[in-house]
């Protein structure tokens, strides 16, 4: 996956061209839950020689995330509530949620530690 957003732009608009509004709230969706699961990746694999760069790399796949929903709410979809609803009650925010606790942990592990 590639978290760049004039290449999203440039598929958007190819599902927009075939004008079926179910197929763009899925497409959504999937690039959402797409960086979701690449992020929960990421976070897997973190340990002390990785966490900057997965940190890093966390923080632009978020970055990428929030373009990707605001563009989802400027094109106003009808049944965007209920899609976002049900990402939100996706059990992969639960997942995220735990992985970015356990990265709290680390910071505060290894930013308190001696000669900081």
């Amino acid at each position: 996956m590639d978290l760049d957003i004039t290449e999203f732009k440039q598929r958007l608009a190819a599902v927009q061209a075939r004008g079926d509004v179910q197929n763009l709230i899925a497409f959504f969706y999937e690039e959402v839950r797409a960086a979701e699961n690449m992020k929960i990746g990421l976070m897997e694999e973190m340990n002390e020689q990785s966490q900057e760069f997965l940190v890093k790399a966390a923080d632009d796949i978020d970055t990428y995330m929030f373009k990707v929903k605001q563009i989802e709410k400027d094109l106003q979809l009808p049944g965007l509530s209920g899609i976002q609803q049900d990402i939100l009650q996706d059990d992969l925010q639960s997942k995220i949620m735990e992985k970015i606790e356990e990265l709290d942990v680390l910071r505060k592990k290894y930013s308190s530690g001696p000669g900081i």
